[in-house]
């Protein structure tokens, strides 16, 4: 059994990959890192190739090695920084990036009236949210990924962590390590369900 965890700040000793890190030691599930501020992922350009090209998307960086640890991965924790008033810029980019993903023809289709949009490779796996603030709007950023990996992709969020730091270091908040412990707990206990 394996977890893939997104560090979605591009500071590695970011609150928010602190909080993905510790969510994966508690879980004590095999966990596989995808760091994004150490790869280059460009942007999707909305060009439809993977659609008409079973998943294959045709951007030659480092999301190539990415979609082989999602598609192998039991379950996700998903993490990213609150940035003017919503989720980061890289990891929306790298959500947009997933979609290739559901055209491979992996998983149940995503709704059998409307086939070109593709299948849902990530049904149902349990799955982590994590998002952090320096002030505010942590509920717009977490709805983001609600809707990007909970409609489009239809995991199983079995718990969601968003936390308003101020300018403080994560380390020094008890209560947002607890909410962190707890929910990788949870993820352990729906992936050995």
């Amino acid at each position: 059994m394996q977890i893939v965890a997104v560090c979605g700040s591009m500071r590695e000793e970011s609150n928010t990959n602190k909080l993905v890190r510790i969510i994966a030691e508690t879980s004590g599930i095999d966990c596989e890192f995808i760091e994004l501020g150490k790869l280059n992922i460009k942007p999707c350009t909305g060009c439809s190739v993977c659609m008409m090209n079973e998943g294959e998307c045709p951007i030659d960086d480092d999301m190539q090695a990415a979609y082989d640890k999602l598609l192998a991965a039991d379950g996700f924790i998903i993490g990213g920084p609150t940035y003017f008033m919503d989720i980061s810029g890289a990891v929306k980019n790298f959500t947009d990036r997933t979609m290739a993903l559901k055209y491979r023809d992996i998983g149940p289709a995503y709704n059998e009236d409307m086939p070109w949009l593709g299948t849902a490779p990530f049904n149902d796996k349990p799955t982590v949210l994590v998002v952090t603030t320096a002030g505010g709007y942590h509920d717009r950023a977490i709805e983001s990924l609600k809707l990007a990996y909970d409609d489009c992709h239809r995991v199983r969020i079995v718990d969601q962590v968003a936390e308003i730091v101020g300018m403080n270091d994560v380390d020094d908040i008890p209560e947002a390590l607890e909410r962190a412990k707890a929910a990788g707990k949870k993820l352990s206990s729906a992936l050995q369900s």
